[in-house]
């Protein structure tokens, strides 16, 4: 699995990393990054330990998962 992330960076200093959405393969995730104009990110292995417990994101809505990651 991979995460698209998308990279923010503020003016007065510092970046997060906002993760956008799961996907199966790399080529989904890099595909959706070009599709949706994400030009300061990219795609990364997605990491279990960085699961919500009980959340099950990837194929379906992320969104929940966004919420609950910060």
């Amino acid at each position: 699995m991979y995460t698209l992330v998308l990279f923010v960076c503020y003016l007065n200093g510092g970046c997060k990393t906002l993760p956008i959405e799961n996907f199966t393969t790399e080529e989904q995730c890099l595909y959706a990054m070009k599709d949706q104009g994400i030009r300061h990110g990219g795609c990364y292995p997605y990491e279990t330990k960085y699961r919500m417990k009980g959340l099950h994101p990837a194929r379906q809505h992320s969104d929940l998962w966004l919420l609950h990651s910060h």
